[in-house]
Order: structure tokens, then sequence, then C-alpha cells
């Protein structure tokens, strides 16, 4: 069995018509015979949250590369607590979420999530939805400088069955997506994963979230996954 992995990210159509920047980042690196894979999406309130978001997964990459046995419940004060350092007092300016994972080459992986974004693992042919359900109004959201063990989730899991994996979504995706569509949208991504380069998958990705299915939804799209294969 191997690990796959693979992702995209697009401007969303309100962001193209504007010239404003792509506010998502996207991580997809090897990682020592496994993968780390990460996404952020930057406040839209904020001037400079694309380069907030891109320091996120950034700092992610770093950490787990220097730390590769880190527990997952130390893993968003680390990222957060840099983060802020690298900031500074200008920090507000910058303000994203956080979606990251990391499986090794014995495929054990921790994951984990601050903000909005979906977070969906399957462990042991077990599915599962590890982003809580959303507390307070609808437009608030915890960014990566407001995250403690309170309001950031986190696990560690183990792929060990053809179809395993972890995908990370911003809600320029996960809004967009019931309940019931979850299981079935991710063995779609892991079909089309057990077929093409990673190369192919972004681009195949990248044409599906240009083309997604509600155009008139404006918001930026990024989606990162690691697969276990036959």
């Amino acid at each position: 069995m191997r690990l796959l992995a693979g992702g995209a990210s697009v401007r969303g159509p309100a962001h193209l018509l504007d010239s404003v920047p792509n506010q998502d980042a996207l991580c997809v690196s090897g990682l020592r015979g496994g993968w780390c894979i990460a996404v952020a999406d930057g406040l839209g309130s904020r001037l400079l949250s694309h380069i907030g978001s891109r320091k996120a997964v950034q700092l992610f990459r770093q950490l787990v590369r220097r730390q590769p046995t880190i527990l997952h419940g130390l893993i968003a004060p680390k990222i957060r607590d840099a983060w802020l350092t690298y900031f500074g007092e200008r920090y507000r300016l910058h303000e994203t979420t956080c979606l990251w994972a990391r499986v090794d080459a014995s495929r054990r992986g921790v994951a984990g999530q601050v903000g909005d974004g979906l977070l969906l693992i399957r462990s042991g042919g077990v599915f599962k939805v590890l982003t809580r359900q959303r507390e307070g109004f609808g437009n608030q959201t915890i960014t990566l400088a407001q995250s403690d063990t309170r309001n950031a989730c986190s696990s560690d899991f183990e792929l060990s069955l053809p179809g395993d994996g972890v995908l990370l979504m911003t809600d320029g995706i996960s809004d967009d997506l019931i309940p019931e569509q979850l299981e079935p949208f991710f063995d779609t991504i892991y079909q089309r994963q057990l077929h093409i380069s990673k190369r192919g998958m972004r681009q195949w990705l990248t044409r599906e979230l240009h083309g997604w299915s509600t155009p008139r939804h404006g918001d930026d799209k990024t989606i990162a996954g690691i697969f276990l294969t036959d």
C-alpha cells in the first residue's frame, strides 16, 4: 500500500472580478516517506490576510519537519505562537483560519483545525467528521491568533485500509456541502486520486473548483488530501 496526496486552491469569482488576491493558502509537501498538508483561509475583512494564511501553512510544514513526532494537541499552540511572533503587533491585519494534517511513512497521522472549514478522516474504514459544530453567529469565526485548547480541535489516527485518508477544505467548499454528501464527496476525491499523478490531481481539482456547482458563490476554494491506496 502507498500514500498519495494532492490539493488545489483557486480564487473565487468575486475576487477575480475585483482583482483581489487569493486569501486562501495551500501546502502539500512530502515528509520523510509521508506527507503533510495544510489549508488556510484569510479573513476577508483583514487587509493582508492572504499573507497571514500563507504564513500559517508554511509554519505548519516547518513545525512537523522539525518535530515529526509532535503530539496532535501541541500543534495549534505551536503554530499560533510562531505566527504571532512573526507578525507582532500588526497581526490583526493578517488573521486567518488553519487546518492541517500529517501522515508519516508508517501511516500514523495527526490532524487539526482552528476556525472555519471542514476536516474529514477515514481510519480503519470508519468515516468521521473531526470539525466541531459551529457555535455563535454564522459570520463569526475563530482565528489562529485566538486559538486555545477550547476552540481548536485535533486528533491522531492511523490509515490502515485502502480508501482511508484525511481531507481538508476551506469554507468556500465546505459551506456548499450537506452532511449526507460528505462521505460520497470524500470517496469521489479518493477515487480520482487513484488514477492520476499529483500534478494531474492538482489540475483536475483546479478545473472542478473553477466549475463549482454554485458558481455565484464568490469565495476562494482550497482543498487538500492524503489517501492510502492498494
